[in-house]
């Protein structure tokens, strides 16, 4: 979530253009955690103009324990989240992980 943070002090600062074009440098991005906690309007505002800027350009790997189905759940605006989806699922490749919690595992 460093990198949604980063991308929301940007936009507090009337940067968010000038931020993403900064992102727009790397040939991956990682976003981890993705729809751990639920979003506000500008968080999920700013995290469409992340993917869309990102989408078809860049790499783009998302980390999160829920289902696409279950992602309007955590976006502020459901035609938002319909679309930050649609562009993240295509051209993708989705593996999906099951298992124990490897830091449950090392905690014990």
């Amino acid at each position: 979530m460093e990198l949604l943070e980063s991308v929301e002090i940007g936009e507090s600062k009337g940067e968010l253009k000038k931020k993403i074009n900064a992102i727009l440098k790397y040939d991956i991005v990682t976003i981890d955690e993705l729809v751990y906690l639920p979003l506000n309007k500008q968080s999920v505002f700013n995290l469409f103009q992340l993917i869309n800027a990102l989408y078809e350009y860049r790499s783009i790997i998302i980390t999160t324990k829920k289902e696409f189905t279950s992602w309007e759940d955590f976006f502020a605006n459901e035609n938002v989240a319909v679309r930050i989806v649609d562009r993240v699922i295509h051209h993708s490749h989705i593996l999906m992980m099951g298992g124990d919690s490897y830091r449950l595992k090392k905690a014990e």
